[in-house]
């Protein structure tokens, strides 16, 4: 299965990325937004996980550009360093599944990507 990451912080790519592959998943990582759709639109991932607040285009812009590329029936993860309720809403609101709090847990991830 692949798995897309948005993040603008490279160490936590690198982290997820890890996560990703050592559960046996295929991690495609992407530094933006527009990295991210471009990488959506490539690889066609069935689980992505964007970051919230990333400089250029937030992750809800980014969620929209995913949207309107056809996102078809992948799942969408937000991730946000600052879970709240209003986050939490605001990510339901925009179709995503859920928002999932950094630092990532592995454990957490790993149980997010197999549903």
């Amino acid at each position: 299965m692949k798995v897309l990451f948005i993040d603008d912080d490279a160490m936590m790519l690198r982290m997820a990325g890890f996560i990703a592959k050592k559960s046996g998943f295929e991690a495609v990582l992407a530094g933006s937004g527009d990295e991210g759709t471009e990488a959506f639109l490539n690889h066609r991932p069935q689980v992505i996980f964007i970051d919230i607040e990333m400089p250029d285009k937030n992750g809800f812009e980014t969620l929209e550009e995913l949207k309107k590329a056809g996102l078809g029936d992948a799942r969408v993860y937000m991730m946000s360093g600052t879970v709240d309720d209003d986050v939490r809403d605001r990510a339901e609101r925009a179709g995503a599944c859920a928002v999932i709090e950094k630092p990532l847990n592995a454990a957490e991830v790993t149980k997010v990507i197999n549903g």
